[in-house]
Parts: C-alpha cells; structure tokens; sequence
C-alpha cells in the first residue's frame, strides 16, 4: 500500500474516533506507530507539507517538489510499514495524497499522469493559505494532520458547538466526567424552574427533556450539547 493511502486511512481513522468514541484508545495507537516513529513521522510531515498551501513560486514550488520526494525516497525503504497497515486495514477512505504518490511511486508507464500530478502541485503549493474562522480539534491543532477532514465532521455544528467541542476534547475524562453529574443537575433544575411558565403540552415536553437529561450517559458529545442546552436556559 502507498504511504498516501496510508495516510489517508489513518486520518480517517482518527476522525471516525471522534464519532465512535475511541479517541483515547486510537490517539495511544497513533502515538506509538507514529509519533514514536522517526521515519513514519518525517513521512507524515513530507505528505502533509507538500499537500498544504505555501504561497510559492512555480520555480520555488518546483524545487520543494524535487527536495521532498528526493527526501521520501530516501525515508521510505527503511520504513516498516507493517504494523500501520495492519492497524488501518479496515478503514476506507480516498486517497487523498494521490498526486503526492504518483510521483514517489512513478513509472515510465505514467509519466503523463506525473506530470500533470506535479503541475497540480505547483499550483496548489502556489496558492497563500487563508485564516478561517472555524474551529481546528485537537487532532489538526496537536497533530497537525487531517484538518480537511476534520472539517468536514464538525461542519454541521453551530459555531459555539465547535469552540465547546474543541476544548472539550482537549480535557482528560476523568475531569469532565465529573462536570457532567454536576452539569445534569443544574440542567434538569432550570428545566423544573420554567415548567409551569408553559401550556400542558409544552410542559410535557419540557418534562421528557428533563428524563432524557436524567438519563444521559457521559460522553463528550453528551457535555458539549448538553453544556449548550443549559448555557441556553440561564
């Protein structure tokens, strides 16, 4: 498997961490196999600083071109890739560092197609990068990897749901478990406290979201909405 399309599933993996709740035990795994690992790391940075905008020169763009597949060349026949690949096997996901392989992995059969990939990224290298103003998660901000893809999950959240998240999933659950109890109660005590402000039915409902609140288990997801929900009663 190229090393783009292990990257691209390693990310993806990551992200879907998020949603499953694994991000503890895949942030641990990501630690050994990468971080811990001076020739996977290095090959992380080459792949992502060649996929990021730079603000280049043609010329210059060119030359960082030639400079870091000469770099991954060098890296990549001492690099034991066996157990990432065995860690992400189950993972799908696009190759989004395709352009990236075409020309470490190239041929004489494909020149045309590495030529056009190099010519993708010089343009794209060319381009000056942005502030925006959504929210990075812990994995872009410490990691510095997956930020399009991270994006992408978090893109259906309310601006103030994506700050919440982001430090919240920067805390230790030991910490924020214990926020939670206390954040349920004093949820379900300004949901009682409004109750009789209300019609019947709109006092039943309050009272069903006062049992789902009662009924909440932890997790971070849990805190960010349900911070929200309370943030949004006093």
């Amino acid at each position: 498997m190229k090393f783009g399309e292990l990257l691209s599933k390693i990310e993806q993996l990551m992200v879907d961490s998020y949603v499953n709740e694994t991000v503890k035990i895949e942030m641990n795994n990501f630690k050994k196999m990468v971080l811990e690992n001076k020739s996977v790391s290095s090959l992380v940075y080459l792949y992502h600083e060649l996929s990021k905008s730079q603000g280049f020169d043609k010329e210059t763009a060119n030359l960082y071109i030639n400079e870091s597949v000469r770099q991954i060349e060098k890296v990549l026949p001492t690099t034991n890739l066996q157990k990432i690949s065995y860690w992400v096997q189950n993972i799908v996901s696009e190759n989004k560092y395709q352009e990236i392989d075409s020309l470490v992995y190239g041929s004489i059969n494909n020149i045309h197609e590495s030529i056009s990939n190099r010519k993708t990224l010089i343009e794209s290298l060319g381009k000056i990068e942005t502030k925006s103003d959504s929210v990075n998660l812990p994995i872009e901000t410490v990691l510095n990897i997956a930020n399009k893809t991270i994006g992408n999950f978090i893109e259906n959240l309310d601006e103030n749901s994506k700050k919440d998240l982001s430090k919240v999933l920067m805390t230790e659950d030991s910490e924020l478990s214990k926020e939670f109890s206390e954040l349920k109660d004093k949820t379900i005590q300004a949901l009682s406290n409004i109750t009789e402000s209300f019609d019947d039915v709109t006092s039943k409902k309050l009272q069903e979201t006062i049992e789902t609140v009662k009924n909440e288990i932890y997790s971070k997801i849990n805190y960010v909405r349900l911070y929200n929900l309370y943030n949004n009663l006093v």
